[in-house]
């Protein structure tokens, strides 16, 4: 009984935390003895959280507690129920990992270094390593002869700020913004919004929500020189901010005159005006006397869209 517990123990000790706390159950094959160059492994899975997408990746095994750096981009699967992704979490799911790849200036050959399936959190909960579990992989040697193309790298902006599944972009309600990308291989690039919340025209993406995520997908089609990869552009929503749009309202004006104030906000709500001092709003018009005026200025939030306009103007009558 004594020997029992201590084997039970010795493998709840040899067995990574990650995979101790991963919902996600993982269930396919082959997973040995796989063809150096075409290899294909039939899955499933259960228990997926519903907080959000996985990522099925192959990468060389990290030590426990981290990411590793080295996996192949080529071959990234998203399981996800939101639009653009490879499989649906209750779909059967086909991942071809290879015996190489390359990131970057490094080659990785499996049959020499531990390589797996890495399952990890996506892009919408990117932070959260519970869901990181590592199944190894092992191949046949390669055929002489074999080579294998490395993914082709790319590099996304939006705003001219740098995009990447680790580091995304935060954008408000109605923020027009731009996103670009490169190919270090001169390869054609495509781009698709991934999500409702986020429309995209040519590269110019407007998010239609304030509060969560969406996401922006580039693709290169690979050319000889490289293969074909998708790079996901992660987006966190924020709420709008609310102004009287481009009005501005002068230092001064000449006591007694009149001046238009917008009727209604950039997002369309209708704005109030209370004068206090030298000055009356009626119906949105100012009127100045001599002396100085302050206007509070408001306009109502929408809860998920943008927050409620809340400003002052200050003018003085001479």
């Amino acid at each position: 009984m004594k020997k029992l517990v201590l084997v039970a123990l010795i493998a709840a000790l040899m067995t990574p935390v990650s995979a101790q706390a991963a919902e996600t159950k993982f269930v396919g094959g082959p997973l040995t003895n796989l063809d150096f160059q075409n290899a294909t492994i039939n899955l499933s899975l259960t228990n997926v959280p519903s907080k959000g997408g996985l990522y099925i990746q192959q990468c060389v095994e990290a030590p426990a507690g981290t990411r590793s750096a080295l996996c192949n981009k080529a071959v990234e699967l998203w399981i996800s129920t939101q639009r653009g992704a490879s499989f649906l979490p209750t779909a059967a799911i086909t991942f071809k990992p290879t015996g190489s790849f390359v990131v970057g200036s490094t080659t990785v050959d499996c049959t020499v270094s531990k390589c797996g399936i890495f399952m990890r959190f996506d892009h919408t909960v990117a932070s959260d390593f519970s869901e990181d579990q590592f199944i190894p992989l092992s191949f046949k040697a390669a055929v002489a002869g074999t080579t294998t193309l490395p993914a082709d790298e790319v590099t996304a902006t939006i705003n001219g700020v740098a995009v990447t599944t680790r580091t995304p972009a935060t954008l408000s309600y109605r923020q027009l913004s731009t996103v670009a990308a490169t190919s270090k291989n001169g390869a054609p690039l495509s781009y698709r919004s991934l999500a409702p919340s986020c429309s995209l025209n040519g590269l110019q993406i407007l998010p239609l929500a304030g509060t969560g995520e969406c996401a922006i997908s580039v693709t290169s089609a690979g050319n000889a020189n490289s293969a074909p990869v998708t790079v996901i552009l992660p987006i966190r929503l924020t709420l709008g901010v609310q102004t009287i749009d481009t009005f501005t309202l002068p230092e001064s004006l000449k006591a007694f005159s009149k001046s238009n104030l917008p009727l209604t906000s950039n997002f369309g709500e209708r704005v109030k005006y209370k004068a206090v001092g030298a000055c009356s709003v009626v119906r949105s018009v100012l009127t100045v006397r001599r002396g100085k005026c302050e206007i509070d200025v408001t306009a109502p939030s929408r809860k998920t869209l943008y927050e409620g306009l809340k400003t002052k103007l200050f003018v003085t009558g001479r």
